[in-house]
């Protein structure tokens, strides 16, 4: 049974912008009815007044909203699966909340804007590419965009059908009922769904694309309508819109000042090394223009971790131990019980190695516990398993970042021993190597492009990421623009649990889902416009879990 937790905490930041006239914000918006009429979309996105091109060329923004008072929100990394090796998303309470809070927020609001950051579904945390012997990397064989389709069909059962989600509404459920009574209130909903790198596979297969739009959220043909069309068509470098349009992989609106990107770009793990461009080199678009952004659509390291590896060992672990006799011998079918719960909880530890050093130090633990011995090697025996499984695909030694490639030899000698120490041993330090930053530096905040010179003079302040799973924020402050001193870098972390150590022993499952909400509105006292940010953090603690025995 799930019995969430929740606390608040609210960061809050707002200024005012220069004094307008109403008979200039009308002449305002009547120039840009104008540019609608007379000039094609896709021009207008190039254009200085609109997109920025002369100082940020190969980049473009949508079209400027008329709206008088709008709000935008930014979630990320919602990570809703078919639910074939655990539940990974927020859950059926965190999402009514939310939503309750949105609603909320949108009052006296003209314009809500949506921004699902990146991995807002996950196409490669699923069980159907071991079942098919297909992995998301094999995307020239017949049945890749056939599997792609069917953990789209698990993910809209669970997460966009009412009570999918353990008897509750998902995300995209809530999401789908929420818009009516939005409308209905006087606010119109825009949704900017960001690609991330655990979604990118939509980019690769139109129909589950389509599919994704229609049925996850939600959205007629209309809403795909030409300037959406033709925005995409713009940032991708592409000669004509495709039909359905990709996901965009950024998003700027100056009204807000806010740029937002999932955050897979800086991530060696999470993106693929490209002739002439690799993470380390940082944001270039015209270079990824070039390329057809394959840095983060071909197949990465992280895929085949996830896919290769962690997704197969949990699949055939716990179809083994269905198989088991259990009736004649209580002490293993506690010990089996147990094992499931942790099984299906693995893919909520970060780093993800970190999940297998969980279940083989549990299996460790339950040797001195009466379990019978073969139950835990079957434990040992599938990780060898898995492991050799995922070191005999070339994609898992090509695309490893160098440190990482240090270890692969020596994993794949404990494939083929048994030495379970020693492995314990290994994969710990690997989890140690693959920790997620904790901070972000200085060099690291200003290499980001919300924060470079032909960014900030654009107006951007606010520059929003998610992909580390780690809520962050930061502050900074430039000479120039003079009248714009103060900037913001914000990680919207994850909307999903993580596996947390107790402070004394054991376990607990624990999620922060981060929200930040920008507002960009008229002050019909001062006929000026006012400008304001604020992060609302809901931590939410869950029953439905491991139940934390064993040792930290």
């Amino acid at each position: 049974m799930y019995s969430p937790a929740m606390a608040t905490r609210i960061f809050s930041w707002a200024s005012k912008s220069r004094p307008i006239s109403f008979r200039a914000c009308c002449n305002s918006c009547s120039r840009i009815a104008m540019t609608s009429a007379n000039q094609p979309l896709l021009q207008k996105l190039f254009t200085p007044e609109y997109s920025g091109a002369g100082s940020l060329p190969h980049m473009a923004f949508p079209p400027p909203s008329d709206a008088v008072n709008r709000i935008c929100v930014v979630i990320s990394d919602i990570h809703c699966t078919d639910g074939t090796v655990g539940n990974q998303s927020g859950e059926g309470d965190d999402w009514q909340r939310f939503f309750q809070d949105l609603r909320l927020a949108c009052r006296d609001h003209d314009e809500l804007v949506l921004v699902l950051n990146g991995d807002i579904i996950d196409l490669v945390r699923s069980a159907a590419w071991t079942e098919a012997g297909v992995y998301p990397w094999d995307r020239d064989h017949a049945r890749f965009a056939e599997l792609v389709n069917a953990i789209l069909d698990g993910i809209i059962r669970l997460h966009a059908t009412p009570f999918g989600l353990f008897g509750q509404h998902g995300f995209f459920e809530q999401l789908k009922r929420l818009r009516p009574l939005l409308q209905a209130d006087g606010t119109a909903v825009r949704i900017i769904p960001i690609v991330g790198n655990h979604d990118k596979e939509l980019l690769l297969v139109a129909s589950a694309r389509q599919r994704f739009y229609r049925d996850c959220l939600g959205w007629t043909d209309s809403e795909q309508e030409t300037g959406y069309r033709d925005w995409i068509a713009a940032m991708y470098g592409a000669g004509k819109a495709d039909e359905p349009p990709w996901l965009p992989f950024y998003f700027g609106d100056r009204g807000f000042k806010l740029f937002a990107t999932h955050g897979q770009w800086r991530d060696n793990s999470n993106s693929r090394a490209q002739p002439g461009w690799r993470a380390g080199q940082g944001w270039h678009p015209g270079t990824w223009q070039g390329l057809g952004f394959s840095p983060f659509t071909a197949a990465c390291f992280g895929d085949t971790v996830a896919a290769g590896l962690l997704s197969g060992f949990i699949h055939d672990t716990k179809r083994q131990l269905r198989q088991l006799d259990v009736t004649r011998h209580p002490v293993n079918a506690r010990a089996i019980t147990r094992l499931n719960h942790i099984l299906d909880e693995m893919d909520l530890y970060r780093p993800a190695v970190a999940g297998i050093v969980r279940i083989l130090q549990e299996a460790r633990l339950q040797r001195g516990k009466g379990v019978d011995e073969a139950l835990l090697q079957l434990i040992s025996g599938n990780f060898r398993a898995s492991l050799r499984r995922w070191l005999a695909q070339p994609v898992s030694w090509r695309s490893a970042p160098a440190k990482l490639k240090l270890f692969l030899p020596v994993l794949a000698l404990l494939g083929r021993i048994k030495a379970d120490r020693i492995t314990l041993g290994i994969m710990k330090l690997m989890a140690k190597v693959q920790e997620p930053q904790t901070g972000i530096g200085t060099l690291q905040l200003l290499a980001l492009p919300g924060f470079q010179k032909a960014y900030r003079e654009e107006g951007f302040r606010i520059h929003t990421e998610g992909h580390t799973h780690v809520p962050l924020e930061a502050d900074l402050q430039f000479e120039q623009p003079a009248d714009q001193p103060n900037y913001s870098y914000i990680n919207t972390g994850a909307w999903r649990s993580q596996i947390m150590p107790k402070q004394n022993y054991g376990y607990r499952r624990r999620g922060v889902g981060r929200a930040l909400y920008v507002y960009d509105r008229l002050d019909p006292a001062t006929a000026s416009r006012r400008f304001g940010y604020y992060l609302r953090d809901a931590i939410s603690w869950c029953e439905r879990s491991d139940w934390g025995g064993g040792a930290a």
